[in-house]
C-alpha cells in the first residue's frame, strides 16, 4: 500500500546504497542493497560496527548474483576487520537463503531464532516428491485448477532452489542483546509474515529494526505455512501492530525492504486498516456470491497475473485472511469435493 500523499510518514532524506556500498544510518549502523530476481527486487541488509568486526543482518538468496554481491562488499567496504557474526531474521530464502555460504566464507557464527531455524531445517529436508506433493495437496484444497496442481506437484523443493545449506546456528532468545559501537540492540520474535520473524531495537537511540513487519510502501505477506493452513496468521500480524502504534515519529524504522522512514505509528495504522478493508472485500465476494475458497479470495485480493512464485505467496495470504474471519467467527469453513469453502455467519 504506497503512501499517501500527505501523510505524516517521512522517508530518510537519503539515497539507497549503489552497488558495493554502505550508507550509514547511525554511527554504527550501515545499509547495504543487493538486488533479487522477483518483482520485489531487492533486499536490504545491515552491517554494525562493534568492537569485534562488523556484525551483519541477513543474508540473500542462495545464487551467483547474491555470491557476487557479497564479494563486493567484502573485498570493498567491509575489508580490512573480521566478520564477528550473521544474525538471520527469519526464514524466507531471500533473508537465509546465502547464510551458510557466507557463514563459510567468514567463519562467522550465525544467530537465529529457533522457531525460524527450525522452520528452515524443515524446508530445507523435504525431498523433492513431498515438496511438490503437499504443495499440491494444498493448491487442491485451496480450489486452485489442475493444471496448476499437475504443475507444482512436479516443481519439487522450491525452497531447496533459493536457499542453501544451513550452518552450525546458535539459537538465540527474546532477552537477547547485540552491543554495538554506540549502541544495545534487544531482539524480539513475533508471529505473522513468519512463525518467529526477529526484529532489533536499539531504544535509547529509538532505532527499530523492523526487517519485514512493517514496511514502508507494502504490505508484508501475511501466509499460512504449509505445514498447517489453518493457523491465524493475521490475528498474531494484528497484535504486532497494535504494539507498534505507539511508536512516535521520533523513532527511525529500518525495514527489510525499500527505504528507512519516521512516523512507525502511523504505518501500523495505516496496514492495520489496509487488512481491515481486505477483510470487508472477502466478506462481500461471500455475501455477493456464495461460499468462496482460497482461490476465489485469491483472485479478490490479487487481481493480477501472477507468476508460481507469486502465486504460492497469494494464495497462502488469502488463507490467512479467511482464516481470521473464520477466527472471529464471522465464517465458518466447509469442506466439498476436498476443497475448502468458506461462509458468511
Amino acid at each position: 500500500m504506497p503512501n499517501k500523499n500527505g501523510s505524516d510518514m517521512s522517508p530518510l532524506p537519503i539515497n539507497p546504497p549503489e552497488a558495493g556500498s554502505l550508507v550509514a544510518l547511525a554511527d554504527d549502523l550501515y545499509w547495504m542493497r543487493f538486488t533479487l530476481p522477483f518483482r520485489l527486487n531487492h533486499i536490504n541488509l545491515y552491517a554494525f560496527d562493534t568492537k569485534d568486526g562488523w556484525l551483519l543482518l541477513d543474508c540473500g538468496i542462495n545464487s551467483e548474483a547474491i555470491a557476487n554481491q557479497w564479494a563486493m562488499m567484502l573485498k570493498g567496504p567491509l575489508a580490512g576487520r573480521p566478520i564477528c557474526g550473521i544474525i538471520v531474521s527469519h526464514y524466507h530464502a531471500d533473508h537465509v537463503g546465502y547464510a551458510g555460504n557466507l557463514a563459510k566464507i567468514t567463519s562467522a557464527p550465525v544467530y537465529m531464532g529457533a522457531v525460524e531455524h527450525e522452520q528452515a531445517s524443515w524446508g530445507l529436508a523435504q525431498s523433492d516428491e513431498h515438496a511438490g506433493g503437499l504443495l499440491a495437496k494444498t493448491y487442491a484444497r485451496f480450489g486452485l485448477s489442475d493444471g496448476v496442481v499437475n504443475r507444482v506437484r512436479q516443481e519439487g523443493n522450491y525452497y531447496r532452489k533459493l536457499a542453501g545449506d544451513l550452518p552450525d546456528v546458535t539459537i538465540i532468545e527474546a532477552s537477547q542483546q547485540f552491543e554495538t559501537k554506540s549502541g544495545c540492540w534487544l531482539a524480539r520474535f513475533d508471529t505473522g509474515h513468519s512463525p518467529g520473524h526477529m526484529s532489533l531495537s536499539d531504544f535509547d537511540r529509538k532505532l527499530h529494526i523492523c526487517v519485514d513487519f512493517l514496511l514502508p510502501r507494502i504490505s508484508p505477506n501475511i501466509s499460512v505455512s504449509l505445514r498447517s493452513i489453518e493457523l491465524d496468521m493475521l490475528g498474531h500480524y494484528y497484535k504486532y501492530l497494535s504494539q507498534m502504534l505507539s511508536l512516535d515519529n521520533e523513532w527511525l524504522v529500518i525495514p527489510g525492504h525499500d527505504w528507512p522512514y519516521f512516523g512507525g505509528g502511523i504505518r501500523a495504522a495505516e496496514l492495520i486498516e489496509h487488512h481491515n478493508s481486505r477483510l470487508e472485500l472477502l466478506r462481500d465476494a461471500a455475501s455477493n456470491a456464495g461460499p468462496v475458497s482460497t482461490a476465489d479470495a485469491m483472485k479478490v485480493l490479487f487481481a493480477f497475473d501472477l507468476t508460481d512464485h507469486e502465486l504460492y505467496f497469494a494464495s497462502c495470504e488469502a488463507r490467512a485472511h479467511l482464516n481470521h474471519l473464520v477466527a472471529r467467527d464471522e465464517m465458518r469453513i466447509e469442506q466439498v469435493a476436498g476443497i475448502d469453502y468458506f461462509h458468511n455467519n
